[in-house]
């Protein structure tokens, strides 16, 4: 049967372990009753070919097929926070970016997830699964500069093709080099402390969870907290309100519309809570002290309760 796929399909077909081939992502993989793997170029099947071929092999999809060297290195780096065969590989790009995500389902095809990733982007990226619902796209890059992507409208679209909702963390571009690691690590932490306390936004930076890194596991916490005072002044209503507004880079405009109310309404709650605690929230130190002082009871509340 092999000898026959051969001659059907010429230079088009592989046969030998995934990963010894180096555009391994351009094939299409299967197995065969003997457990053996055979590639046919993407290019040259037509959709009626792969469903014969998937009659009588295997299909194996990303989740399935074994990694080449490349993946199963950034597989151990990703999972098991150990860079070892990364170092061992060459050709390594100047720079990298990770971006991490996290969905709220498991049934996505994850082959047709990489293309649809991989579409989006300008320069080669990688697809590493922590979880069924979690994972990091590795940029590639060739220079610092960041790129201005739209990410928020690339992961609604993305979000509306796969019927699914998922929270993003978008990292800082970083030079390969022995630091990689642990910038990484520190990134996954930025993430997951965003997932667990600011469940408001979908999209994250370094900026939204920079300060609230700053807060948490502070030895002086609670102590700072109960020198607030003016947090006891108004309701947790009013607090909410001020949160979203601050959280919208004070554009009261877009403020009113998250929060479903008219914009003078908006701007009568912001005046109420001005006269009430004495800090205007409408000039960058006041909005800084109160964000800051909301992330750290939100925090607390949610620590001890």
């Amino acid at each position: 049967m092999l000898e026959r796929l051969k001659h059907l399909f010429k230079e088009a077909i592989v046969h030998e372990h995934p990963a010894n081939v180096n555009n391994v992502n351009d094939y299409e993989w299967f197995s065969t009753q003997e457990g053996e793997k055979i590639g046919i170029l993407k290019s040259t099947l037509t959709e009626k070919e792969k469903q014969l071929l998937s009659i009588f092999l295997t299909p194996l999809s990303l989740a399935t097929r074994p990694l080449t060297k490349v993946e199963s290195a950034w597989q151990r780096f990703v999972n098991q926070a150990d860079d070892s065969e990364l170092r061992l590989l060459s050709n390594h790009s100047p720079y990298y970016r990770f971006i991490q995500f996290q969905m709220n389902q498991a049934s996505i095809d994850h082959e047709h997830f990489y293309e649809a990733v991989e579409g989006l982007f300008p320069e080669n990226v990688l697809l590493i699964w922590e979880q069924s619902t979690s994972g990091v796209i590795i940029e590639k890059k060739q220079t610092e500069a960041t790129s201005p992507l739209p990410f928020t409208d690339l992961i609604d679209t993305l979000a509306s093709d796969f019927y699914m909702t998922w929270r993003v963390f978008i990292g800082q571009t970083h030079p390969y080099d022995e630091h990689l690691l642990e910038r990484f690590r520190t990134e996954k932490y930025f993430f997951e402390l965003a997932n667990t306390y600011i469940r408001t936004k979908k999209v994250y930076t370094v900026a939204d969870v920079l300060p609230l890194a700053l807060i948490c596991d502070h030895p002086n916490a609670l102590t700072i907290q109960r020198s607030l005072s003016f947090l006891t002044k108004v309701d947790d209503d009013l607090i909410e309100t001020v949160k979203v507004f601050l959280e919208c880079n004070l554009n009261a405009s877009l403020a009113a519309k998250k929060l479903y109310m008219h914009r003078n309404s908006l701007q009568y709650r912001i005046e109420k809570f001005i006269e009430k605690t004495g800090i205007d929230i409408r000039h960058f130190q006041g909005a800084t002290a109160t964000y800051l002082a909301i992330l750290l009871s939100d925090y607390l509340k949610q620590k001890y309760s």
